[in-house]
């Protein structure tokens, strides 16, 4: 089923394709002028029967493309977005590698926004939906598109074959003359300096770093934590918070002031996904020879992991050990002090540094009422948030531990939704509805006055039980969803907080790690919290954390942040923030990090991530240029240096001796999907 389209005011043409063979549409993007507009031919289709819509896709550029596919809401107001495009009811945003013909697949039972990550599907990386749910009788309009647009380095030249609506997912292209990924996990595509060609140069590479992190220790003004000599509070035997009427500070079981410089994802395994992709690459040894152990399923999602077979190829049978050796040492040598999220499973505690814990399995429910927020007044939510709890017991007494995070990123809270009206989108009983009714009754004291705010003709609030909205019932009402939204959102964090505090009195704990501050909602609830933790993808600083502070009475840590870069180095995908070398990455490091040490507020910054990505993308399909090391475990110099210079000062920073380092960033595009 073929759609038509209509180019608005793009620079295009038809051209013939090598790669597809045929004529097809050459579009270049540059600045708001990225849009293609798609004809709804709604007489011509058979929506009961259409499942996905494909895209096929081919662009030459040196950095990974992101498509976004837009729905357009009937009868809704013009919503402009800054740069002057029409803002989409919905829309998914899907990463496209460089030259790879690719078939870009978005399935159109995601229009409910109850899932915000697509599935894998062949040569397409990470997608993400946000905005609100849709039903396609609603739909007025689709586009595509595409950036970055940004002259004169990310204004990409893309070739449409067809952009088409079916009832089954297409079959896979016949493989690429020139494999994808060489030997070592690297992009065939390109030259970068320290590319990798042979085992001896991966092996001189290695030795080098392991000979100048040999004798690597922390500052002698730092205690074994990594907290400040200099500054000593009570000690309590673990760590605690402090504000000392100037600055909030960790302080760590020695009583020293502390702030926590952390890594997530420290591990010794970095796996792409491959499935029906085994054309792309072009080593893969045998599955029962020495590299068995490069092989691994995550349901149905196989990997090949290149980080774990370029130690090998290094260490041998001894790879793991050398890893959980040289790994603390690295840490030091570069002055972070903390272990954290998702690392290694029993790495914080054997490298003898501070770490964080991630506690599994946040309590639910049997029914969810919006994405991943559970039935918070069923009784169950109590008793799975007791049981949940209990995980915490072996940890209580470990003096290592900073504290636990309760969950991550929840995806409820990915946006400014209302989850008292999104529960309402189908009528579905649930405790907390019946809690919303007596709330609402509470409020109004008959029905007459009820129905006149509500814009309802109703004879019992107890009606709306069974309702379902696709809007509003009125203006007013929406008063109404937001406030119980805000008394659910309390309630869920409350009960958990009180049920891991009366099993481990001893930690801190770290919040939630919100993706960010999408509401207010979010903020006052953070008083149940010791610490409010929250991804902080913002450059050239920090996201603004001072009244998150005042008004939550918390101190703040950046449990995510990072800088990629998409055209100098081996991957095409810069991340969720992004400079233009690695140069400037080293020195975004240095201005972001001393930036947010100044402040008073910010007592721990957690970078994301130990390694690089994979460049086929691990399950999720991310890909970016994030790491301290690359796939070969050679360290990015520019940022390494960058980190240890910051670190030195960090604590001169948080008292005011020195100001922050600064400087100004060359116009660089995010190439990474953004939640």
């Amino acid at each position: 089923m073929e759609q038509s389209v209509e180019h608005a005011d793009l620079i295009h043409s038809k051209k013939w394709s090598d790669e597809f063979g045929k004529q097809v549409l050459n579009i270049k993007a540059s600045g708001n002028k990225r849009e293609l507009n798609l004809a709804i031919e709604r007489n011509d289709v058979d929506w009961t029967r259409v499942k996905y819509m494909v895209c096929e896709i081919y662009h030459p550029n040196a950095h990974t493309l992101l498509l976004d596919i837009c729905f357009f809401r009937k009868n809704e107001p013009i919503r402009k977005e800054k740069e002057g495009l029409i803002k989409p009811w919905l829309k998914c945003t899907i990463g496209v590698l460089p030259k790879l013909k690719t078939q870009v697949i978005f399935p159109f039972e995601y229009l409910t926004s109850q899932t915000i990550f697509l599935p894998r599907f062949p040569r397409q990386l990470k997608g993400v939906l946000t905005g609100s749910r849709i039903d396609m009788e609603e739909v007025e309009q689709f586009s595509l598109r595409f950036f970055p647009s940004l002259e004169p380095n990310f204004a990409p030249e893309i070739e449409i074959a067809s952009v088409y609506l079916t009832d089954q997912i297409p079959k896979n292209y016949k493989a690429p003359q020139k494999k994808y990924v060489d030997q070592f996990g690297q992009w065939t595509g390109r030259e970068w300096k320290g590319k990798v060609h042979s085992e001896k140069q991966l092996e001189k590479n290695m030795r080098q770093t392991e000979k100048s992190i040999s004798h690597a220790s922390f500052p002698s003004g730092w205690s074994q934590y990594g907290g400040l000599k200099a500054i000593r509070f009570e000690a309590t035997g673990f760590f605690r918070v402090h504000h000392d009427g100037k600055r909030w500070w960790f302080v760590d079981p020695e009583g020293c002031a502390f702030l926590s410089t952390g890594i997530n994802c420290i591990t010794s395994s970095q796996s792409c996904v491959y499935n029906e992709m085994e054309d792309l690459l072009e080593w893969m040894p045998e599955k029962e020879g020495k590299f068995a152990s490069i092989y691994s399923l995550q349901g149905p999602l196989k990997r090949i992991d290149y980080f774990q077979a370029n130690q090998m190829r290094v260490y041998g049978d001894q790879w793991l050990e050398k890893w959980k050796v040289t790994t603390p040492k690295m840490m030091k040598k570069w002055r972070f002090n903390t272990v954290g999220n998702w690392s290694e499973k029993n790495f914080g505690k054997e490298s003898n540094l501070p770490y964080v814990h991630h506690m599994n399995g946040f309590p639910s429910t049997e029914v969810y009422l919006f994405r991943d927020f559970p039935d918070v007044y069923a009784p169950e939510y109590r008793n799975s948030a007791a049981e949940y709890a209990l995980q915490l017991l072996p940890l209580k007494d470990d003096k290592q531990l900073l504290g636990y995070f309760l969950c991550n990123e929840p995806k409820w809270a990915f946006g400014d939704h209302v989850i008292a009206y999104e529960m309402f989108a189908t009528n579905q009983l649930s405790y907390s509805k019946l809690e919303f009714v007596r709330w609402l009754k509470d409020k109004y004291k008959d029905i007459h006055s009820f129905n006149i705010v509500w814009n309802l003709s109703l004879r019992s609030i107890d009606e709306i039980l069974l309702k379902t909205f696709k809007k509003y019932p009125s203006e007013s009402s929406i008063i109404d969803f937001r406030e119980f939204t805000a008394i659910m959102v309390d309630e869920y964090v409350k009960v958990v907080c009180e049920e891991v505090k009366k099993v481990d009195p001893n930690h801190l704990n770290l919040g939630m790690r919100y993706a960010w501050i999408s509401t207010d909602i979010l903020v006052k609830p953070a008083r149940y919290f010791d610490v409010l933790s929250m991804s902080a993808y913002t450059s050239p600083v920090p996201p603004p954390t001072e009244e998150i502070s005042r008004i939550s009475g918390r101190p703040i840590l950046l449990s995510e942040w990072h800088f990629g870069c998409a055209l100098d180095g081996g991957l095409p995908s810069s991340g969720l923030q992004t400079t233009l070398t690695q140069k400037e990455r080293g020195k975004a490091y240095r201005m972001y990090a001393e930036n947010g040490f100044s402040r008073s507020e910010i007592i721990g910054m957690h970078w994301f991530q130990w390694a690089d990505q994979a460049l086929l993308g691990r399950r999720d399909g991310e890909n970016y240029n994030i790491g301290l090391l690359d796939i070969c475990l050679l360290p990015y110099h520019d940022l390494v240096t960058a980190a240890t210079v910051a670190h030195e000062r960090m604590y001169d920073l948080a008292q005011g001796k020195t100001k922050p380092y600064m400087f100004t960033h060359s116009p660089t595009p995010i190439i990474g999907a953004q939640e």
